[in-house]
């Protein structure tokens, strides 16, 4: 039985295997390098930039809010960073996967 095909159970039809469709893999070109370091590049400079602002709203918190209010503010300004963050990485890795 190792080579034989067994019924599916649809009519009494037999499956056949069927070869699986890989996908063509290109050499990487010199604009597929390109594209690579200039995404890092620009990650880095995303990365620096949100520390820089998370730096600077905290700094506005603590000017406008009374000493005792700020501990929340800060949660609350924590809480919504989180959320778009996951909220961008989640649409990266749902895009990158369709």
């Amino acid at each position: 039985m190792s080579g034989e095909l067994k019924e599916t159970g649809n009519m009494g039809q037999v499956q056949s295997p069927v070869p699986v469709k890989a996908k063509e893999k290109k050499e990487p070109t010199m604009e597929d390098y390109f594209r690579g370091g200039l995404f890092v590049l620009v990650v880095l400079l995303l990365a620096i930039s949100s520390l820089q602002f998370v730096g600077s709203v905290n700094q506005v918190i603590y000017t406008w809010f009374e000493s005792e209010y700020i501990p929340i503010i800060r949660a609350v300004f924590n809480l919504a960073m989180v959320v778009f963050c996951l909220y961008v990485i989640k649409y990266y890795l749902l895009k990158k996967k369709a």
